[in-house]
């Protein structure tokens, strides 16, 4: 959700017929494509009508501005490759379930190529962009905010050490994901699927063991 309010005057039309959710969806998939490989700089709405036959009216009838469109590409291309994922895995007995699931989607990262991508171009925007960033920037935490709270809600049913930083750890397991878009922008990849997945796996364990004792507060002070 924006942070700003965003007056009547500006606020998109509500479409609710089956042939707007279909055009509003395809817009999105267009989009999602079009930032991923020309650049989300390099790719205005213009381009993006022509594209899909449309006026530049007909697009604004969706979406506020381009910031808005390439959020709705991001989210939605989260939903579809991460988070629609993360249940219905088969565990494996004696494996805490968090961890065989983080295995289990970062053995496939290849999946998710676009989607990094995507957030990698509008990263790049976000330095110069003020709105681009606000937007971006609402769209990353709802759902950052929502891994955050399933791992609270299940956190002692999985182990979780009472020491751990929730919000912390899930920062650190996407900072892992996204910069791995950055190293692929450069050409630098994982040496294996599996052993890619194994890192993740080894960090989810962590989550339940207790500090290291040089680690807690007070060995440092002076």
């Amino acid at each position: 959700m924006p942070t700003q309010p965003t007056s009547a005057r500006r606020r998109p039309p509500v479409r609710s017929s089956a042939k707007a959710i279909a055009t509003r969806a395809s817009l999105v998939e267009l989009a999602a494509e079009m930032f991923a490989t020309r650049g989300y700089l390099q790719t205005s709405i213009r381009d993006i009508a022509r594209e899909a036959s449309l006026t530049t009216g007909a697009i604004y009838g969706h979406f506020r501005n381009k910031a808005d469109l390439l959020a709705e590409a991001v989210s939605s291309r989260i939903v579809t490759d991460l988070e629609s994922l993360a249940t219905g895995g088969r565990g494996v007995q004696g494996v805490p379930a968090h961890v065989s699931t983080l295995r289990r989607l970062t053995s496939r990262y290849d999946d998710r190529r676009q989607l990094r991508a995507l957030i990698l171009q509008g990263a790049a925007a976000a330095l110069t962009d003020d709105e681009t960033r606000e937007r971006l920037r609402d769209e990353q935490l709802s759902h950052l905010q929502s891994w955050i709270d399933a791992y609270e809600e299940h956190r002692e049913e999985v182990g979780i050490d009472p020491s751990v930083d929730v919000r912390d750890a899930v920062l650190y397991t996407w900072a892992a994901e996204l910069g791995l878009g950055v190293l692929e922008a450069v050409g630098i990849e994982p040496r294996t699927k599996k052993g890619w997945a194994d890192m993740a796996a080894r960090f989810g364990r962590g989550m339940t063991l207790a500090p290291d004792p040089d680690s807690r507060p007070g060995r440092t002070k002076r």
